[in-house]
């Protein structure tokens, strides 16, 4: 069978690259790369993390809508952490820096919580740990 290695990069429409690109980097410790220009602007901008994640953000007046609230809709991307522990504590940073987002809740495979980034994207923080029905 021919393999996959895993992801290369995950691309996400935004209204504003440059501020979504510096958010990115605040929140979650992303990178600039690269900067994609043209006459008008930056259209583009690659963001590395340190654990290698890249994400590739487009200029997009009107990102496509994605449904609010919890357990509606789907989160256009997940970042893993490694525990509920980890997760509490990503709690308690956004609400340090002030960024409103969901609370920690059990989700499917683990625990979660949402966050919407400058565009409108529903973006998930998740573990991947087997809830125990002690848990709930």
């Amino acid at each position: 069978m021919v393999q996959i290695s895993g992801y290369h990069h995950v691309s996400l429409p935004a209204r504003d690259v440059e501020s979504s690109a510096d958010w990115y980097e605040r929140i979650f410790g992303f990178e600039c790369v690269l900067m994609e220009e043209d006459e008008d602007g930056v259209t583009g901008v690659l963001l590395e993390h340190p654990v290698g994640m890249v994400l590739a953000l487009y200029q997009s007046p009107d990102p496509l809508p994605v449904p609010q609230g919890r357990g509606v809709g789907a989160a256009v991307l997940g970042f893993r952490v490694t525990s509920q522990d980890h997760l509490l504590r990503w709690d308690e940073r956004l609400t340090e820096l002030g960024i409103g987002h969901s609370r920690p809740r059990q989700a499917h495979l683990g625990w979660a919580l949402d966050i919407t980034d400058p565009s409108g994207l529903r973006i998930q923080l998740h573990t991947r740990e087997v809830i125990s029905v002690d848990d709930g």
